[in-house]
C-alpha cells in the first residue's frame, strides 16, 4: 500500500462505494466529466500537499530520486508556481538578481512581487538562425563581478527552441561566490533520463530547478517540478513560498499525473528513451537530406 501510486489509489477509492459527502461539487458525477469519478480533496488516507507526510510525500521522493535532487517539491500550478517560489525564496526583498534577458514572462512577475532589481545579461544572437545562444560562464562572470551585491542568477535553459547554457560552469564559479543559480529548466525535464540528452541542470550543479514535465513527458498540462539541492539556498524559505504560490485546494487528478509520470520513467524509462532517441535520430538524418532545411547542434 505504501508503495501505491496516486492515481492507483484514486481509481480504488472511487470503486469502493464511498458515498462522497465532500468536495468537490460534481460528486463523482461522470456526467460533467469522465475524470469527476478520481476527483477528491484532502481527505482521510489521501495526505495533504502543504503538509504532505503520505502518499503525496512518497510521490514527491520518487521525483526527486529520479532527478538527483535533496528535494522535489509537485507543482500543480505550472512551473510558473516553481519560478516565483524560486526566486523569492532565494533572495531577500529589494535586493538585487541577475536574469538572463530572455527569461519567461513568470521571472518579471517575481520581480515585480519582490521588488528586486535586476541586472539583465543578454544572450548573444546567432547570425544564421537569428534565435538567442545559450549563456556562457563568461557572460555571467563579467555580469557578477560589476554587481557583487547580487543576490541569485537565473537562466534558462534551454531555451524554447533547444539551446543550452554552460549551466555546469555557471554553477561551479557562482558557488565559488556563493551565488545560488536558479534554471527553468521547463523544456528540459526529459535531459536526466538519458546521456544522448544534454546534461539535467540538477546534475550540473543548480541550487534550483524548475521542470515542467508536461511539456517533453507523458503528464497532464499544468503539472511541473521544482527541485531544490545543495547548500546555498534557504530550502525552508522556498518551500514556504511555494505554499504561498500553490493553490489550498490541489488537484488530485495533476498530482496523479505528476505520480504516474515518475511512475513510468522509473520502470519502463530506459527502454521507452532508448527507443525514442533511435526514432529522433532517424529523423534528424531524414531532415538532414532535405536542400531546404538545416538541423543545428
Amino acid at each position: 500500500m505504501e508503495n501505491m501510486d496516486i492515481l492507483t489509489k484514486l481509481e480504488e477509492y472511487s470503486k469502493a462505494g464511498y458515498v462522497p459527502m465532500h468536495m468537490p461539487g460534481g460528486k463523482r458525477n461522470t456526467e460533467y466529466a469522465s475524470t469527476s469519478v478520481l476527483d477528491i480533496t484532502e481527505i482521510d488516507g489521501f495526505d495533504n500537499m502543504h503538509n504532505a507526510d503520505g502518499i503525496i510525500k512518497n510521490a514527491s521522493d520518487r521525483a526527486a530520486k529520479l532527478y538527483g535532487a535533496d528535494k522535489t517539491l509537485m507543482l500543480i500550478n505550472g512551473s510558473t508556481a516553481g519560478i516565483l517560489s524560486a526566486i523569492c525564496g532565494a533572495t531577500k526583498r529589494k535586493g538585487k538578481i541577475i536574469v538572463a534577458r530572455n527569461c519567461h514572462v513568470s521571472v518579471y512577475n517575481a520581480l515585480i512581487m519582490a521588488q528586486l532589481e535586476p541586472v539583465y545579461v543578454i544572450p548573444e544572437v546567432d547570425n544564421d538562425t537569428g534565435i538567442y545562444r545559450g549563456l556562457s560562464l563568461e557572460q555571467i562572470r563579467k555580469c557578477v563581478e560589476n554587481n557583487r551585491d547580487a543576490q541569485a542568477v537565473i537562466i534558462t535553459s534551454p531555451t524554447y527552441e533547444g539551446v543550452v547554457s554552460e549551466v555546469r560552469e555557471i554553477a561551479s564559479y557562482l558557488h565559488e561566490k556563493r551565488i545560488p543559480l536558479i534554471v527553468d529548466e521547463a523544456h528540459g525535464a526529459h535531459f536526466e533520463f538519458s546521456d544522448e540528452f544534454p546534461e539535467s541542470a540538477v546534475k550540473a550543479g543548480a541550487d534550483i530547478v524548475i521542470n515542467s514535465i508536461h511539456k517533453t513527458l507523458p503528464a497532464l498540462t499544468q503539472t511541473a517540478l521544482l527541485h531544490i539541492s545543495g547548500n546555498y539556498v534557504d530550502y525552508d524559505k522556498v518551500e514556504r513560498f511555494w505554499n504561498i504560490y500553490q493553490t489550498t485546494s490541489p488537484s488530485y487528478i495533476l498530482m496523479a499525473s505528476i505520480d504516474r509520470c515518475m511512475r513510468i520513467i522509473e520502470e519502463q524509462g530506459d527502454y521507452i528513451f532508448k527507443n525514442y532517441i533511435s526514432k529522433l535520430k532517424n529523423l534528424r538524418e531524414n531532415i538532414s537530406k532535405l536542400n531546404n532545411s538545416k538541423i543545428d547542434g
